[in-house]
């Protein structure tokens, strides 16, 4: 993920595409991620907000949905239509070909790895799904590029939203690496699991 100084992850409304929030560096670096991931994942606003979305042909693409309300003939489902994967409720249809994944995050990352091979999932954000993967404890690493930006206002998307972690489920990371490139800031945490 990219955020401003001041935590936001979007420049413009929540719903819109955020392109311009990192540098073209901050872009080839995600492009690095995905070619060392087997799968990537994002939510479902993310797949609304940014239609022309696409990824490399070999890789898995997963998209979290409450509602099933996506436009199916995107770039992110006809690109590559049998590695195509919709996490969404039991009573979500989703149309063939692609496969459906049961909304519970535990349960639909042991089918990706047991039955398809996924072994390093990327997963691209939007913040509600961060802020559930994160609060499932279901992250060993955090990418974060902080962009030289500042974009203030309320209830705008950050790093992870969702409802706190009380107190004593306050999550710590141990910092694996940071560099500047210009004004940029790419930053690296490992999960740091209590013994």
């Amino acid at each position: 993920m990219v955020a401003t100084i001041d935590g936001k992850t979007v420049t413009g409304d929540a719903n819109e595409p955020v392109q311009d929030l990192g540098s073209d560096t901050d872009h080839a670096t995600m492009r690095g991620l995905e070619n060392a991931s087997d799968a990537v994942l994002i939510g479902a606003g993310n797949l609304r907000s940014t239609p022309k979305l696409w990824y490399p042909a070999n890789l898995t693409r997963i998209v979290a949905t409450e509602t099933g309300a996506l436009d199916y003939s995107v770039r992110f489902f006809s690109d590559a239509p049998e590695k195509a994967f919709v996490i969404c409720p039991s009573g979500v249809s989703v149309p063939k070909p692609f496969v459906k994944l049961t909304n519970d995050f535990k349960e639909a990352f042991r089918v990706l790895r047991q039955e398809h091979g996924v072994e390093r999932l990327l997963v691209e954000g939007g913040s509600r799904l961060n802020g559930s993967l994160l609060r499932l404890d279901l992250i060993d690493e955090l990418f974060l590029t902080q962009a030289p930006k500042i974009k203030l206002g309320e209830g705008l998307p950050t790093y992870a939203g969702g409802e706190p972690l009380p107190r004593d489920r306050i999550q710590a990371y141990e910092l694996l690496s940071h560099e500047r490139v210009g004004q940029e800031l790419f930053i690296r945490y490992r999960r740091q699991l209590s013994s």
